[in-house]
């Protein structure tokens, strides 16, 4: 009996000290498809959690430990996302699938899996409604509910697990408000709200709510696309309609926003209107071209860190572009995210008096 104290306190730090998950990941890709495939993660940053290089037959396999369950991305050398997984302890393989590859063999992962493509079939079904039919409004508030509804029960199920945290995070929080969003978080385990990125995701929910509409704009430092400093609060104190907008040269629905942009500014700029891009391309030369080529005759400015690591982008939250907010001429947000025709609507009900 002396010895049953230490004993235990041996087996638990020996327990700590083997903490994590350990991921074996097999898969066989089209020929010539890669080289080298990898194992990613998104943290501040991209995590690397292991490589592997693609064998003469195609196949590869994936093997380490990640410190927490986590979703994570299986990309390779050209620069693709192959599949999004969730790590867990179990033998999980890549295989093809309708669009690319899925991973699978693992209890979360199939069950993850049968809840996304639950979700792509009502996502595909509303796809084929037909604009010009006279319930197509109809038909797609119905498909959006249920859309919902599946998407709702299944976090609401999975609140114990990773699968729940993804769906979260990646989903369901778009369209809420600071408010639901953490009352959403508070359902989840202990557990699951310890992870990184639920904790990373609650540091968002403060900065989201500071960005809601009703409340005013944050202040941020800009140097012009022509050298020039200035703020946007600079922008704003012209008694203007402003429409903060973020964006890259290499992101495909921010560049279908544009033609809307251009029809905004060339009805309503000789009323005050002005539009503000901030983009958060790391390759100047280029970003400067796109703007020359297109005509962007608005202020546009490039998004870099300040010596404390701050920018534009984290000062409002930014978690995908393209994004953006409407501040009226008091300097309050009064919208968000408005895209193609729903901006053109929104700027002819403020501005068209």
């Amino acid at each position: 009996m002396k010895h049953t104290i230490p004993f235990i306190l041996l087996l638990t730090a020996l327990s700590a000290c083997n903490r994590g998950i350990g991921f074996d990941i097999e898969g066989k890709l089209a020929d010539n498809a890669a080289g080298v495939v990898y194992l990613v993660t998104e943290n501040t940053s991209l995590d690397t959690l292991a490589t592997a290089a693609v064998g003469a037959d195609n196949t590869f396999r994936l093997r380490g430990k990640a410190a927490e369950p986590a979703t994570a991305f299986i990309c390779d050398d050209n620069g693709n996302v192959l599949s999004v997984m969730l790590i867990e302890k179990s033998r999980l393989h890549l295989t093809p699938a309708d669009n690319g590859y899925v991973t699978e063999g693992g209890p979360v992962n199939d069950k993850y899996n049968i809840i996304l493509r639950r979700l792509s079939g009502v996502a595909s079904s509303a796809a084929e409604i037909d604009p010009e039919s006279e319930t197509a409004e109809e038909q797609y508030e119905s498909l959006t509910a249920k859309y919902r509804e599946i998407l709702s029960t299944a976090i609401s199920d999975n609140l114990d697990n990773i699968i729940g945290v993804e769906l979260f995070i990646g989903q369901e929080s778009k369209g809420m408000s600071a408010e639901e969003m953490r009352a959403r978080m508070a359902r989840f385990s202990p557990r699951m709200r310890e992870l990184s990125a639920m904790r990373r995701f609650a540091e968002y929910v403060d900065t989201y709510e500071r960005t809601e509409t009703g409340r005013p704009f944050i202040d941020i430092p800009l140097t012009t696309i022509a050298g020039d400093d200035t703020s946007l609060g600079e922008i704003c104190a012209a008694n203007r309609w402003v429409l903060l907008d973020f964006w890259a040269t290499w992101c495909e629905p921010c560049l279908a926003e544009i033609p809307y942009l251009q029809q905004a500014y060339a009805k309503y700029a000789l009323q005050g209107f002005e539009i503000c891009s901030i983009s958060i391309d790391r390759d100047p030369s280029r970003w400067k071209a796109f703007v020359a080529h297109n005509r962007m005759l608005w202020t546009n400015a490039l998004d870099t860190l300040d010596e404390d690591g701050e920018s534009a982008a984290k000062a409002y939250g930014l978690q995908s572009i393209p994004c953006n907010f409407l501040i009226s001429p008091d300097g309050t947000i009064v919208a968000r995210n408005l895209r193609g025709e729903e901006l053109l609507r929104e700027l002819e009900t403020r501005l068209e008096y």
